[in-house]
């Protein structure tokens, strides 16, 4: 068994796909690891597989145009999952709809066969990757720094910018704002009128990031007043809360300070 190594990222798994697919040895005789999160195996070959956005580009064309749209966009929402086996499972799948002898009908049905085990799994981790994707695009939350900058910081589990940084460029194109995803130290930084990008691997300046400026202190401050004012004590119920606002996204979220506030009161004083 011959195991290719490739990167942490999209690019990296299609260059994986890329240079496994071109070695010729047999599709049933290598294997798609992800480097970091690997665990190494008796009598297999590894061969380290640099990231090449042309290769990565070539099969993300190939996958399009033999397997449509719909399957490009699972494979690419499953390449964004932090679960270590999805390179392999994602190459089975790309295997099994760009061989030879299968027709372009049976290839555009490959990614709703779900009794195969790799089909399955790739839809599971796309469909966990979008749902995240659509909860942070309704829980971000920005703040005003000094200098005019809109910034917000999440914790995801997937890497899930590449699929909300449209959403945000739509609605704030005028607007210069970073999202930070701390999880997987990205940055998503978009100016004013440009294109966004993803800034990998780097951290925003920690002093820079608390620094607001005075208005955006006193529109935080009425947020939570109005939160804590309209909240009705005696109707609370926490765990049908937590099931519309989980607790892992109220610690980057205005109201969610208030709200943890408010509950922190409530069991101080016997009521919660």
């Amino acid at each position: 068994m011959t195991i290719f190594v490739c990167d942490d990222s999209v690019d990296g798994i299609f260059t994986g796909i890329y240079d496994a697919w071109a070695s010729r040895l047999g599709h049933s005789c290598v294997g798609l690891r992800i480097g970091r999160e690997m665990e190494l195996e008796l009598f297999a070959e590894y061969r380290e597989v640099g990231t090449d956005p042309e290769k990565a580009e070539k099969v993300a064309r190939s996958i399009r145009e033999k397997m449509g749209q719909d399957a490009y966009q699972t494979i690419y929402q499953a390449a964004l999952s932090r679960q270590p086996e999805r390179a392999e499972c994602i190459y089975r799948v790309v295997v099994r709809g760009m061989s030879s002898g299968v027709s372009k009908k049976e290839a555009r049905n490959v990614i709703w066969n779900l009794q195969d085990p790799n089909v399955c799994r790739t839809f599971e981790l796309s469909r966990k990757t979008g749902n995240e994707a659509h909860r942070y695009i309704e829980f971000v939350r920005f703040r005003e720094l000094e200098n005019g900058v809109l910034f917000s910081e999440i914790q995801a589990e997937n890497q899930i910018l590449p699929l909300i940084g449209e959403h945000f460029a739509d609605r704030f194109p005028n607007e210069d704002f970073m999202i930070y995803d701390n999880g997987h130290h990205d940055c998503l930084i978009h100016g004013k009128r440009r294109p966004w990008f993803i800034l990998r691997n780097t951290d925003p300046d920690a002093s820079a990031k608390e620094k607001i400026g005075k208005k955006e202190e006193e529109l935080q401050d009425l947020w939570r007043s109005f939160c804590d004012t309209i909240a009705i004590t005696e109707r609370r119920n926490t765990k049908l809360q937590q099931q519309f606002w989980p607790l892992k996204f109220r610690r980057w979220m205005t109201e969610g300070t208030a709200s943890e506030r408010h509950l922190s009161a409530q069991k101080r004083h016997g009521n919660g």
